[in-house]
């Protein structure tokens, strides 16, 4: 059956090259049948790709341990659902899932439309991508290789990957990968074709959103996995791997509120079409930095010989964009800011801060390599996670600065009476609450000066939203509800941004809560001993041991005390597992809360009456998951068609 598996590989990878080809003489000569036999290139690739996978996916669920890659990530033992999710625990496997989707999608793309010279250079970069990722799988990545003995059993699954969260990680940031290739080879066309106009930023635009909400799913879907399962009380360390997949999504971001510009004011033209390139070429990077061992981090797949595979990639993506960028400049050239107190202005300043703080993570995250080559493997410096917050800080809230600035700004020039105006209440508002924060909370200035931000953000879009909707009642002589409902039916792209921003306005106030005002602190209890944290305590009772199917855990049993009153009992684990983890693997407590979220963590037990806790009080941790939901639900509801003229995804009004 693996034999079966080589072969689909083999015989895609001829068709995607001989597809491709065939697309780009029939778009020379003018030879509809070369174009036709194009066009079912591009399904015969997506078959073959898809048989593939089936026979991999298989061979998983047959527990075919005679394949190097299936023994590598799946035992006898190993659960249903995550022998099912093993399929893209490795390299191979998650290779060949990002080659089915990049086939898919462009199956998707070529049922939707296939004519004109634009979509045909879309569909033949697009082969093209597929002829290296099947290239890849069917040489250095082969996930048929045979095991190089019988064996009666596999390697087991690494336990901290037999998780929910874990489990739907990995896909959705490949769709987000794969989907990205789209806006890509669209902008690459456009290039060539010399398309100026909107028509290939309305389907790059659509494909960019799809991407980039499912990108973020599956970073914060990381997060969460981290918080509920590592067992240090955070959601994001900054670690080399999580940097990667961040890359693209802020780039993306950049992207989107780019296409607002080209579409609306003929503006970012080159800029756009750029940060199209570079996003898809971040995703390029990401899976180098994972592959290519260049990097130490927990996540990555170690060294391997496709890191040199990849780094080719990103070199002949970025001299053949960079080199169409530089010869069709000119036709590309949109028009120019008039103003710096405009919203045009604060669109360049919104793509500028997002660039910036791209660079830095950059930057950051290759800072051991530069620093070897510079100065040898005995002075190789990595950065740690000081030195991304301090700048993630005052970046992050001049970005909330601007989402509150840009619904009251006007287009071309902004009379400042009435910017002022706008802004008075919001102002405000966020005046006062953070002088109340500051005041009756803690005296942290800095948390209490990022509140203010975010309340005035939130204030300034909920100001923005409901002026419309006063006049939307007033003129149709509708109720408030109704009014709502209309604007959101008529102007999904517009109202989807503000939601969107709101979401943003939740997460930011989230981190801040749970990095500023966290609470932690560790003991060893006795039995019937305490550890008291601000206003909670949680008292040693006893400790346990279950032996289950693959694991031995050890807990212990803490009653959980908050201002004096017993709320019950919260029992932290550590977890043993007999295949696949060399130590024990921390179970975190987890009382979760709108305000705050209570979190143990055991560290060891001493004997039967002696353990070693660790307790922090989190606040407005779940604000951030409540957060990510508002952004995607947004940024969802911004992907459905334009219903009413003069309604757009800026996130900011007309």
């Amino acid at each position: 059956m693996a034999q079966l598996g080589q072969i689909a590989l083999w015989i895609g990878l001829g068709i995607a090259v001989a597809s491709a080809i065939s697309l780009i003489y029939g778009i020379i000569s003018k030879e509809k049948d070369f174009i036709a036999a194009g066009h079912i290139g591009v399904v015969t690739v997506f078959i073959f790709s898809f048989i593939a996978s089936l026979v991999l996916l298989v061979s998983f669920l047959r527990r075919d341990f005679s394949l190097l890659y299936v023994a590598s990530y799946s035992s006898q033992d190993l659960p249903l659902f995550y022998t099912f999710t093993a399929f893209w625990a490795g390299q191979q496997g998650s290779l060949l899932l990002w080659q089915l989707l990049l086939s898919f999608f462009t199956l998707v793309l070529l049922l939707a439309e296939r004519r004109g010279k634009l979509l045909q250079w879309t569909f033949s970069i697009l082969l093209f991508l597929q002829a290296f990722f099947l290239l890849l799988l069917a040489i250095p990545a082969d996930p048929f290789k045979k095991a190089p003995m019988i064996l009666s059993d596999g390697f087991g699954l690494n336990p901290l990957l037999q998780h929910l969260q874990m489990a739907f990680h990995p896909p959705t940031l490949f769709v987000g990968y794969a989907a990205f290739a789209i806006p890509f080879a669209l902008a690459l066309a456009a290039l060539i074709t010399k398309e100026q106009g909107a028509l290939w930023v309305e389907r790059a635009r659509r494909w960019t959103l799809f991407a980039w909400i499912f990108l973020g799913i599956g970073i914060f879907l990381g997060a969460l996995w981290a918080y509920e399962v590592l067992g240090w009380g955070g959601y994001w360390g900054w670690d080399p791997v999580e940097n990667a997949s961040l890359f693209p999504w802020l780039t993306g971001a950049a992207l989107l509120h780019s296409f607002t510009m080209y579409r609306k004011r003929e503006m970012f033209k080159v800029w756009t079409i750029f940060l199209a390139f570079l996003t898809f070429l971040l995703c390029i990077l990401g899976t180098f930095i994972t592959r290519s061992g260049i990097i130490t981090s927990v996540h990555a797949f170690g060294e391997s010989a496709i890191g040199t595979y990849f780094l080719w990639l990103m070199v002949v993506i970025s001299v053949i964009s960079i080199g169409l960028i530089i010869l069709n400049r000119k036709q590309f050239m949109g028009e120019s800011i008039q103003s710096l107190f405009s919203r045009e202005y604060a669109y360049y300043l919104n793509n500028l801060i997002l660039i910036i703080f791209t660079l830095i993570i950059c930057v950051g995250t290759f800072f051991p390599v530069i620093t070897e080559l510079l100065l040898g493997s005995e002075k190789k410096v990595s950065l740690g996670a000081d030195f991304y917050n301090s700048l993630a800080g005052p970046l992050g809230l001049t970005y909330l600065i601007l989402i509150g600035v840009c619904p009251i700004l006007g287009w071309k020039k902004e009379s400042f009476r009435k910017f002022m105006k706008d802004v008075l209440y919001p102002l405000t508002i966020a005046l006062v609450s953070g002088a109340s924060i500051f005041f009756l909370w803690q005296k942290h200035f800095w948390g209490a000066f990022g509140y203010a931000v975010g309340i005035f953000a939130f204030s300034v879009i909920l100001q923005a939203w409901l002026k419309e909707v006063q006049v939307r009642v007033k003129k149709k002589e509708s109720t408030f509800l109704q009014a709502v409902g209309h604007l959101l039916k008529t102007g999904c792209e517009r109202y989807g941004g503000l939601i969107a921003h709101i979401g943003i306005v939740l997460i930011v106030v989230g981190v801040i809560g749970s990095n500023v005002y966290k609470l932690e602190g560790e003991a060893t209890l006795k039995r019937g001993e305490t550890l008291k944290v601000g206003d909670i305590a949680v008292r040693y009772e006893d400790v346990y041991i279950e032996t289950l199917t693959n694991k031995e855990v050890a807990g212990a049993k803490l009653t959980l005390i908050e201002n004096g009153k017993e709320k019950g009992i919260i029992e932290p684990r550590l977890a043993f597992y007999f295949v696949g983890a060399e130590g024990p693997v921390s179970e975190v407590a987890v009382k979760r809360g709108l305000w705050r979220d209570v979190f143990a963590i055991l560290h060891g037990i001493q004997s039967e009456d002696s353990v070693k806790v660790q307790l922090m009080l989190n606040p407005l941790v779940s604000w951030i998951w409540a957060g990510c939901l508002v952004l995607f639900l947004g940024a969802g509801l911004a992907s459905f068609p334009k219903r009413a003229t003069g309604v757009n995804f800026d996130g900011a009004g007309n």
